[in-house]
């Protein structure tokens, strides 16, 4: 009998919990990067379209990185529904590779802007190159 109760109550706690991981459809394709800036020297710099630095996100949620059109990072990524404060707001969060950090991540059309709260941190502006994943 206390393991019946057990199992009902084990049972009870699991379905109130709430996964506040998501899998934005919005965010699967490819996307070139366009823009960064941050670190400690305040770097602000443009990148001009196909130059190769891109990322890709598959709706299995897992992502390939390429520079210069080679693939150079790949693993998987989740996002959590407002996983970041920044400031006085806050957002979604990205984390690539099970990382212990999440980054920010704002899609707002074809755009994608990645950036971490960090003093020195880098924040990535990525245009949607291909709404299916490919280069």
């Amino acid at each position: 009998m206390k393991l019946l109760l057990f199992i009902a109550g084990v049972i009870t706690a699991m379905a109130g919990c709430k996964d506040t991981s998501i899998k934005p459809s919005n965010i699967i394709g490819t996307w070139e990067l366009r823009h960064y800036s941050g670190t400690i020297a305040g770097v602000s710099k443009d990148i001009p379209s196909n130059k190769g630095i891109y990322l890709q996100f598959n709706a299995d949620s897992t992502f390939k990185h390429f520079t210069d059109f080679k693939q150079d990072n790949q693993g998987l990524f989740h996002v959590l529904k407002n996983g970041v404060t920044y400031g006085e707001h806050i957002y979604d969060g990205i984390s690539f590779n099970d990382n212990q950090g999440l980054d920010y991540v704002v899609i707002k059309g074809d755009s994608l802007i990645i950036g971490n709260t960090f003093p020195d941190g880098v924040t990535s502006l990525y245009i949607r190159k291909d709404k299916y994943g490919n280069l």
